[in-house]
């Protein structure tokens, strides 16, 4: 699910209350929309994230979208105002109605898109196809919302239905580098990787200047069991874009699996500056500086993943390992117990859950047991 890689730039210019703040951001160049992964998506342009998005700018902004109730752009502003505040259930709500305003459609692309990620975020497949249903009435005749189900269908584990709305994309647009990218993930998936490989190839020619097709390399690398190409692959995706949230956290994550403790903080410091929302990013973050030892530091991190992602059990494992390590036995099985509840599969005997579990029960029967005694 977290190798959803969907294309979102937010095209809003945050109406009024931000215009009066902050210069509009410059559009996007064609097909922009559909290139950028969702985990690594624009909630806002680099001026709104400047932006004090206090309750009573949040205010100002439901103001405008109520004063304009059919207007794509002031619902999506709304929305992006109270993505940003992390009010994810009723940002997601505002994404909806922005999506099915009768206006601007690739603004209702750009909302149907980012309610896609949010309920793929919180583990509601069938929202998640709802809202790819609203991209798609946006953008009809498009590639992007062929590439948005493919990335949908392949984070919800169909390689098979990914592939076919992939080349449902290149019908429209032969070169789109999106959906090379996302059929080239689909073969990944299917262990097909000399395919991958050429779609990659064929994504870095027609998207040269751009970090995706690099960080698919990367993937291929990974996969294919290559970690000096998986290092090359992601370095050359930062070199491409310094710009790339997504890059970053892949180079640091990167370094980190090769005991390159400090230039991963770096890397990953930097990523979460750039994507302050990114789910992905404060996981990763937060796992690193558990492994340096920053155990406070590091839960701060891991709780700003888990409220990002509700639906993700992978930071509520990393919780309960930092709270074990603080010696809260209590609270470390709470967040265990919430990982197997999140788990798509049950974790396998060897996983390390397992035994981080009746390490927690041990404790705490060895402590209620004192606690009798005395």
């Amino acid at each position: 699910m977290r190798g959803l890689t969907i294309g979102v730039v937010l095209l809003a210019g945050w109406a009024q209350v931000a215009r009066a703040q902050a210069p509009a951001p410059p559009p996007p160049a064609d097909g922009e929309h559909a290139r950028r992964p969702l985990d690594d998506a624009i909630l806002a342009s680099a001026s709104a994230r400047k932006l004090d998005l206090a309750p009573e700018l949040v205010a100002r902004f439901k103001r405008a979208a109520e004063a304009s109730p059919r207007s794509a752009p002031a619902l999506l502003d709304y929305a992006i105002a109270l993505d940003r505040a992390a009010s994810l259930d009723h940002a997601e709500a505002a994404y909806l109605a922005a999506a099915a305003a009768p206006d601007f459609p690739e603004l209702r692309f750009t909302a149907a898109a980012r309610a896609a990620s949010l309920a793929l975020d919180r583990g509601d497949a069938e929202a998640t196809r709802a809202s790819v249903a609203l991209a798609r009435a946006a953008l009809p005749e498009d590639a992007a919302p062929f590439v948005l189900q493919a990335q949908v269908a392949l984070a919800l584990r169909d390689p098979v239905a990914a592939q076919a709305a992939a080349r449902s994309a290149l019908v429209r647009d032969p070169e789109d580098a999106g959906a090379l990218c996302v059929l080239a993930r689909a073969h990944v998936a299917q262990r097909s990787m000399g395919v991958a490989k050429l779609l990659a190839a064929r994504a870095a020619k027609a998207e040269p200047d751009d970090a995706e097709p690099l960080l698919l390399q990367a993937e291929i690398a990974r996969a294919a069991g290559d970690p000096a190409a998986e290092l090359a692959a992601a370095r050359a995706a930062v070199d491409a874009d310094e710009d790339s949230a997504r890059a970053a956290l892949a180079l640091g994550r990167a370094l980190a699996e090769r005991g390159l403790a400090a230039e991963a903080l770096e890397q990953l410091s930097r990523a979460a500056e750039l994507e302050p929302e990114a789910a992905p990013v404060r996981l990763a973050l937060g796992a690193v500086l558990a492994a340096q030892g920053q155990k406070a530091q590091a839960e701060e991190q891991l709780l700003l993943a888990a409220k990002r992602a509700p639906g993700w059990p992978e930071p509520h494992l990393e919780l309960a390992r930092v709270k074990e390590l603080e010696g809260d036995a209590k609270t470390a099985l709470a967040e265990a117990k919430v990982f197997l509840r999140l788990s798509v599969n049950a974790p396998p005997a060897g996983h390390p859950i397992h035994a981080l579990v009746q390490r927690c029960e041990e404790t705490l029967r060895t402590r209620a047991q004192a606690s009798v005694v005395q």
